[in-house]
Order: structure tokens, then sequence, then C-alpha cells
């Protein structure tokens, strides 16, 4: 179960498209588009963990913003216990660890991805937010923190920024400019919390503009790490327009 809360959380709404397959998009995704009243149309992309797909996201639409779209977007790889994963797990000498090929693959898909659907589906691209739960969270960071001239903010919900991603960061002045939003729970078992006290320092030895929230949980979305993940993302696209002081 992805998502996990002390009160139920409000029902998907039916502005919600069903999943769209296209061969001039290189992933799936569902889409709730913003408002139509709404003029700068920033854009959130949210990557689900490893064994979900691109639904397993949506109880956490409701509570987002209605003039932020959101898309749900599906990993590329069928993974074995069902569902989709953005890479596997290999056996090696020090235990499973990410395939880093498959990791790499996937970074670079959804950067296509991000530039395919801007010719679809308008938002504003100086806006456009990347989150996600587990490697969700993973690909999140690998996207942002390579490529923060595409991307303006990411979310990491009990993710980790993989070896290989530290060697890819893109420079310093730019990085300053990024704003993350990274939560973990104290209890997770799947994704140890000593990954997100690197995570904090490498953000903030890169000057990364950074909220940081623990939570008492697991390895889940519990329902303060949605409510709180939501107010970010709401503050972000209200301040992302506010015109300078």
């Amino acid at each position: 179960m992805t998502l996990a809360s002390s009160a139920p959380l409000p029902p998907t709404p039916h502005v919600l498209s069903k999943t769209v397959v296209s061969p001039h998009l290189a992933l799936p995704f569902r889409l709730r588009a913003a408002h139509a009243g709404a003029t700068r149309r920033p854009l959130l992309l949210l990557l689900h963990g490893a064994g979900g797909d691109e639904s397993s996201l949506a109880p956490l639409v409701p509570l987002l913003p209605p003039d932020v779209g959101v898309a749900l977007v599906r990993a590329p790889l069928a993974a074995a216990q069902g569902g989709y994963a953005w890479y596997t797990l290999r056996e090696t000498a020090l235990g499973l660890r990410p395939d880093t090929d498959q990791a790499e693959a996937a970074r670079q898909l959804l950067l296509r991805f991000i530039d395919q659907l801007r010719q679809v589906h308008p938002f504003d691209p100086r806006q456009l937010y990347v989150a996600g739960f587990s490697q969700g969270a993973v690909i999140a960071a690998s996207v942002g923190l390579t490529r923060p001239d595409k991307v303006a903010a990411i979310g990491m919900l009990s993710g980790r920024i993989l070896s290989q991603v530290k060697w890819q960061l893109a420079p310093t002045d730019q990085l300053a400019r990024l704003h993350a939003f990274l939560a973990h729970g104290g209890a997770d078992d799947v994704i140890p919390c000593e990954h997100a006290v690197d995570t904090m320092h490498t953000l903030a030895e890169h000057r990364v503009r950074l909220v940081y929230r623990d939570y008492p949980g697991g390895h889940e979305i519990s329902h303060e790490m949605a409510r709180d993940f939501a107010a970010w993302v709401a503050q972000r696209a209200r301040v992302a327009y506010e015109p300078p002081r």
C-alpha cells in the first residue's frame, strides 16, 4: 500500500483522465488539467514507486491546488511483482543495488517525455515540478538535480539520491534556483532515514532551497505527509508568480 493515513483521503475527482498512451509520448500518463480559469498553468509530474502505476498516487490529486495541472506518469518497466518500476534491483557483493543503466535510461526517458508533453498539453515550462514516492522520488531527484533548467522544483517522498547522480549534478549556481521538498519516515526500513540525511547534506552543499519534514511512520505517504506536500506545491505555485519585492 503506497498511501497510509490516520484519516481517509478524499476520493479522486472525475476530472482525472483515463490513461493516455500515445506513440508520440515516451510514457503513459493520466492528467488532471489546471482549472479552466488558470492562466499561468504550472504542471506537477507525479512518479509512483516500484510495483505501482499511473493511478497509485491518484489519492494525492484532490489535495493539490486546482490551478496546478497534474500528470501521473507510469514507469517504463514491468515489475516482477506486478505493476511497473523505474529500474530494477540487482544482487551485488554489497547486497541489492539499483541497476544504474536502467535508472539513467529512466532519467533520460522522463526528460524526453517532458519535452513531448509540452507539444500536446500547454503548461508554463518555467514552473514544472517533478515529485514522486520511493523509486519515483529517486527519479524526480535525478531529473531535477541534473536539469534544473527544465525543472523548477522537486518533491522527494521517502526517496534518495543515487550515487551516480552525484557525479552528474548541475552547477551550483543553477541548483541554487531549484526548490525541493524532502519528506521521510523515521521508521522507514526500505529506504532508511540515513538516506534523507545524506540527501539534505547534498542539497545544502549545492544551495538548493530545501523544505524538510520528518514523520514517525515507515515507507509510506502518511496523511500528514500528503497534506504538507500539497501545501508546499500550493505555496510554490503562488510565490512563483508574485511580483518581486
